[in-house]
């Protein structure tokens, strides 16, 4: 039941006239003209009040090059402990056989908390490293000052050879008024499948015609692990359109 219900598609519906959906948190929008699908959907602003502060308190505290130094060290600790731990692991052979048992339980044991610590001092170090050299204005050379004034947008846009997909960030420096919108393209795993010729749920919801629902155009695949599908359907007769979306588990 659990397996019939995941491999069920979710179906974003654009009543005839209508070329813009809102599903999940993602805004669907077709133009049929030229044969383009654009999903856009907003992520949360990357440094929240409480972790910019945070980090500002660290930077007077410590200073931003001993905090780049830190995070550099913790790094190397944790590579360190993930080392010693697989060293007791797979190599148990070079500690004598009579305190093994004993060796390899307490040293594994100390791997992991070690790593579990340095792995959050760590992260802890690397985040503010991250907010001050964001948070950097090249423009005024000031620190901390520099911030997003929107959320950043994700979008994904379909074509009929091509399927790209971006990330634009807003910036903006508070002291010297200085903005930089940035559109990075976004690694992805895509491929195109051919549509299907003949359905079997053809007749439209819209205007209950027979025979007029199609798959216009091919199916986008990403990602190969998921295989989350994309396929575009339309009627014929009135011009509604559907977006079904798949994942297979």
């Amino acid at each position: 039941m659990a397996a019939d219900l995941l491999s069920k598609d979710r179906r974003i519906r654009f009543p005839s006239g209508s070329y813009q959906a809102f599903y999940k948190g993602i805004n669907y929008k077709i133009d049929p003209e030229n044969d383009i699908v654009e999903m856009t959907q907003k992520l949360n602003i990357r440094y929240s009040p409480e972790s910019r502060e945070e980090a500002v308190n660290l930077a007077n505290k410590l200073g931003i090059e001993k905090i780049q130094k830190r995070a550099s060290l913790f790094s190397k600790l944790l590579l360190l402990s993930i080392l010693l731990f697989l060293f007791l692991m797979f190599f148990p052979s070079y500690i004598s056989a009579k305190s093994e048992s004993f060796f390899l339980s307490a040293g594994k044991f100390l791997a992991i908390v070690s790593e579990i610590v340095f792995l959050y001092m760590f992260g802890y170090y690397k985040a503010a490293v991250n907010y001050c050299t964001d948070s950097y204005c090249e423009k005024c050379g000031k620190h901390f000052v520099f911030e997003e004034f929107q959320a950043p947008l994700v979008k994904e846009e379909s074509k009929i050879d091509t399927y790209t997909k971006t990330l634009t960030q807003y910036w903006h420096c508070r002291n010297c008024g200085h903005e930089d919108i940035k559109i990075e393209p976004q690694p992805l795993d895509h491929h195109h499948e051919k549509k299907q010729g003949n359905l079997i749920e053809d007749t439209c919801e819209e205007c209950g015609k027979e025979h007029a629902i199609e798959e216009y155009r091919n199916i986008d695949v990403l990602n190969y692990v998921l295989r989350k599908k994309i396929r575009y359907f339309k009627c014929r007769n009135c011009g509604y359109h559907e977006i079904r979306l798949h994942k297979r588990f």
